[in-house]
């Protein structure tokens, strides 16, 4: 168990990882465009694009494993102070239960889009040059199954007791 603990967390920071790189890139072009279209009035094309199609992507999806691995999604506890500990248990394997199928639903579905997009190559027309989205499309099942998998990996943790976040298991 322990094995599949560190390749989830390796999975989940590497995604993360990604998505910071998305952020990186997007920062380092976008000034880029802003300081060429200041100076010398040239524009990179695809910016609107790639800004919107890859970068945005990555920023809000890829990291979504490592945030529910580091259990940092919102939560409400209001009921959780007249509950005794079985109880909280309870709700919170359910809860996990309950997020890894809707996590496995949205990857199923989301991988159907994405297998269409890149079975008719699909693009955006920019300044006549074809840009490529279909990729894009993959990184929502990608982040989805992986949010999925972490769910269902803490189920044993959390049936223990153990409520932390998984991030000592190295």
């Amino acid at each position: 168990m322990a094995f599949l603990y560190r390749l989830t967390n390796r999975a989940a920071v590497g995604l993360a990882m990604l998505g910071t790189l998305g952020i990186l890139l997007m920062v380092v072009h976008v000034t880029l465009d802003v300081l060429l279209r200041a100076t010398f009035s040239i524009s990179i094309p695809t910016t609107v694009e790639l800004v919107t199609r890859y970068y945005l992507i990555t920023l809000a999806l890829l990291p979504l494993g490592w945030v529910e691995w580091r259990k940092g999604m919102i939560t409400v506890e209001a009921l959780e102070g007249m509950m005794s500990r079985r109880l909280i248990v309870i709700s919170d394997v359910l809860v996990s239960v309950v997020s890894a199928v809707i996590y496995g639903v949205l990857t199923l579905a989301t991988w159907d889009k994405a297998m269409e997009q890149y079975a008719i190559g699909s693009y955006v027309m920019s300044l006549n040059f074809p840009m490529p989205v279909w990729p894009t499309y993959f990184a929502l099942p990608a982040a989805f199954a992986l949010a999925a998998v972490v769910c269902v990996v803490r189920i044993p943790v959390l049936a223990k007791g153990g409520g932390a976040p998984l991030q000592h298991a190295r």
